[in-house]
């Protein structure tokens, strides 16, 4: 089956924007440590439960809100609610969309001068019940457009839309307005991306044989998109989770597309596409899928890891001017390969929600990954004995380090003083320390298998290694952000934002390109110093493609990401074939 996912789907600027507010209120802790929400932030249950799971509650009649702090979501509140809230001893912080706070000063604005307001809305949502407090009590709502004619006689009227009101309705609610009322101001307050959102709804609805829509049944503008998609004809299913979608009411339908409201995460709908990709291949794709699941488990068992972390010790061992050996390259296979395997498992959650497929997938081979894990872990070390005794305590402590890496080393009692309690909690230490572990085990024990003096190659090296481990880090984590943020996890992309992130990136890469051709010029380590300038150049690549999200989710992200070490590997080949 055939599934196209529309680019729109997904949360929208501003729950996003919502989300990011309460996430760093969360983090900051005002007062007694306690967040909560005036109304559910958004309209998706799975996304509260895991609020929840953090301690963060939405706000009822009987809630203590001295010493607290209090969320106002996108939707808005009235001027009324935002006093009581405040008078109540809670500090607020306002994660009112942009564009609910335009139609708010809309309002306000022709109010004052004497104008009623009529929205087109759905009567009884949060954000239109916050609007009407702006209209000093001459507002009125209009969900049907029948409901116009009966609103009493008004001398000047104002005309907005809730900012998820379908436009074609609201286009037409004007229209009929102007002809009752010979005194009206409308304004366009639809924001754009749910312009954006019903205008790919529409197009995609016609080209395909039937459209899911993600979403929880209390959002609105998830409900209205069900709506759009029925009155193209196309048959429509909504549903909240995977869970809920009956494969067997899709097997007639070729081609189905997939979209989501703006308070469905992402991994929601990564969960949905998943499962209707999985069911009834027509023959001649059932070739194709069964080639696709054999790379999907070679790169989800991180094989695909350890040959990149092989072929990186390759590369390395080259630039330093050393002969390659198979035992070098095989620890840092099985290094690297342990590490992430384990890593998944001690991120359960994380995994969960970034990648579902994957999630699914090491549950039900979970004792044999764990199993596999332990081995290569076990393996790496008899093997670095068996070598030298600097390779074992190399790794040793690497594997030491990584297992204390969790550990809350800080005893709770100093927590009021020290707020980072293990290694763990501390921005960027994952992408610090994930990059040292390639470095170690790609560039620093080739060159402590040769009993060689310390020399500029090796920190050339290392840096080389630790940089392309810390790009593919930082990436992936900026295409995880959202999930990560959910679960309290202060990634780099987090801690500094995604653009200055990004920037980062960009200097990283460029110098990396510098030291390679200045430390090839000055003999410092081999020529293929410049032979591994494409590796340089693939990383910009793919940092373009995440950036332009033609490349932005599932296992082809890491296949893309991760042959850049693969890439490493064979360049190296190729420059030592041409100079031996």
């Amino acid at each position: 089956m055939k599934v196209k996912v529309a680019k729109t789907a997904g949360f929208c600027m501003g729950v996003r924007r919502a989300m990011d507010i309460l996430l760093d209120a969360a983090n900051e802790k005002n007062g007694d440590g306690k967040v909560y929400t005036d109304g559910p932030l958004i309209h998706n249950p799975q996304v509260l439960e895991y609020l929840e799971k953090r301690g963060i509650r939405v706000v009822d009649g009987q809630t203590d809100l001295s010493k607290t702090t209090v969320v106002i979501r996108a939707h808005g509140v009235t001027p009324d609610r935002r006093k009581e809230i405040e008078g109540r001893g809670a500090k607020v912080c306002d994660a009112t969309c942009p564009h609910v706070m335009r139609v708010q000063s809309i309002i306000k604005k022709y109010a004052a001068k004497g104008y009623s307001t009529v929205i087109v809305g759905d009567k009884g949502h949060a954000e239109v019940i916050g609007l009407l407090g702006y209209a000093e009590g001459k507002g009125y709502v209009v969900q049907e457009l029948e409901e116009i004619e009966s609103l009493p006689p008004m001398d000047k009227v104002c005309i907005v839309a809730q900012t998820t009101q379908d436009r074609r309705m609201f286009k037409e609610a004007i229209e009929r307005l102007k002809e009752r009322y010979a005194s009206c101001e409308s304004f366009e307050t639809i924001c754009s991306s749910t312009y954006k959102r019903q205008d790919e709804i529409i197009s995609l609805s016609k080209s395909v044989d039937a459209m899911i829509v993600v979403g929880g049944r209390g959002s609105a503008n998830t409900t209205r998109l069900v709506k759009i998609c029925e009155s193209q004809g196309t048959p429509t299913f909504h549903v909240e989770t995977d869970a809920e979608l009956d494969l067997e009411k899709l097997k007639n339908y070729d081609t189905v597309g997939v979209t989501a409201g703006a308070s469905t995460p992402n991994w929601m709908i990564k969960r949905v596409v998943d499962k209707v990709h999985s069911f009834k291949l027509s023959r001649y794709r059932r070739l194709l899928f069964g080639v696709k699941n054999v790379a999907s488990f070679f790169i989800r068992s991180c094989t695909y890891a350890g040959l990149g972390a092989a072929s990186l010790s390759y590369a390395s061992a080259v630039l330093l001017g050393i002969q390659p050996r198979f035992s070098f390259c095989f620890i840092a296979a099985l290094f690297i390969f342990s590490m992430q395997v384990l890593n998944r498992f001690f991120n359960k959650e994380a995994v969960a929600l970034n990648e579902p497929t994957s999630a699914k997938f090491y549950e039900r081979k979970q004792t044999l990954f764990v199993c596999l894990g332990i081995i290569g872990a076990v393996a790496s070390f008899v093997l670095g004995f068996a070598l030298s005794k600097s390779i074992f305590f190399c790794i040793f402590l690497a594997s030491l380090f990584g297992f204390f890496y969790r550990l809350d080393i800080i005893p709770k009692s100093m927590s009021k003083f020290i707020r980072y309690r293990s290694l763990e909690e501390i921005p960027g230490s994952k992408e610090i320390f994930y990059s040292i572990a390639w470095a170690v085990s790609t560039a620093l024990i080739p060159f402590l298998g040769v009993q060689k003096n310390f020399m500029p190659s090796l920190l050339i090296a290392m840096i080389f290694a630790f940089s392309l481990a810390f790009i593919r880090a930082v990436v992936l984590d900026i295409r995880d952000i959202q999930g990560d943020r959910i679960l309290g996890k202060e990634t780099i992309p987090i801690a500094i934002g995604k653009e200055y992130t990004k920037t980062i990136l960009v200097i990283i890469t460029a110098l990396i390109a510098v030291l390679m051709i200045v430390s090839s010029w000055l003999g410092w380590v081999t020529t293929l110093g410049y032979y591994l300038l494409p590796c340089v150049a693939y990383a910009c690549g793919y940092q373009y493609l995440f950036q332009k999200r033609i490349v932005s989710e599932g296992l082809l992200s890491e296949a893309i990401i991760d042959f850049n070490f693969v890439l490493a590997g064979i360049m190296a080949f190729i420059w030592k074939s041409n100079h031996f």
